[in-house]
């Protein structure tokens, strides 16, 4: 199965991650609720877990762990294998489906090209060429370098909820004052305006409106790890 289990990270948006959906999850709806209207029932995830070993679903097996079958364009015919491995997985109590991305620093933005044999290159490059044309992206750089993670994470939401059907959520989340990574070379932001200001510049390279065929289902989040911190904190306490 197309599984990866973790250890418990130290650092990072992993651990970030792995303590807002193990131990303070209401943290992580509110944020959400908080950028939409559209997702308004109790959100359940199911990656990654402690009792199931932290694991991260890639592949078919992401879609098994969401139950949810895709009736109309099959996975395989949309992209190869070794595809997207989620930082979370979610499903409201209405049906709702929730991939999450996660980040802790702006330089995770910056993802390196597909490594793809050129058969698989072919396929990811013909689906990333339909994902840009449903947006109307205006620019001529190629989505299968240029921010690449990015560009594949909203291939798959194109994939769900345009080609399926399904009610599909992409969230991206990102962490603000996770210090812990701080370098010469790691911009750590602080403030909400300071990730905008990135994911602005990103999104105008690749050339994406803000308004656009699937803007209503990809949600950016922010939630500060220092709320983390004092979650669990107080929570150990009270065990």
């Amino acid at each position: 199965m197309a599984r990866h289990p973790q250890e418990r990270a130290t650092r990072g948006s992993r651990k970030w991650l792995q303590d807002l959906v193990n131990d303070c999850p209401e943290l992580l709806d509110a944020a959400i609720r908080g950028e939409t209207d559209e997702i308004s029932s109790q959100i359940r995830w199911v990656s990654p877990l402690a009792d199931d070993g932290f694991k991260e679903y890639k592949d078919a097996e992401f879609l098994d762990k969401l139950g949810v079958s895709l009736d109309c364009v099959s996975l395989n015919k949309f992209w190869p294998r070794s595809g997207p491995r989620w930082d979370a997985l979610g499903k409201t109590d209405s049906g709702q489906v929730i991939l999450l991305e996660a980040k802790a620093h702006v330089e995770e933005m910056a993802s390196t090209p597909t490594g793809a044999s050129p058969k698989s290159l072919k396929l990811i490059s013909d689906s990333l060429e339909k994902v840009k044309e449903h947006v109307k992206s205006r620019s001529a750089a190629d989505w299968s370098t240029a921010f690449y993670q990015y560009n594949n994470r909203l291939a798959h939401l194109y994939l769900l909820r345009t080609l399926n059907g399904i009610d599909a959520f992409l969230v991206n989340l990102h962490f603000l004052n996770a210090d812990e990574m701080a370098s010469e070379r790691t911009v750590v932001p602080k403030t909400v305006d300071e990730w905008k200001a990135a994911i602005t510049l990103q999104e105008r390279f690749l050339g994406i409106r803000p308004k656009h065929a699937l803007s209503r289902y990809m949600i950016h989040v922010f939630v500060d790890t220092c709320k983390i911190a004092e979650k669990t904190a107080a929570r150990g306490k009270s065990r």
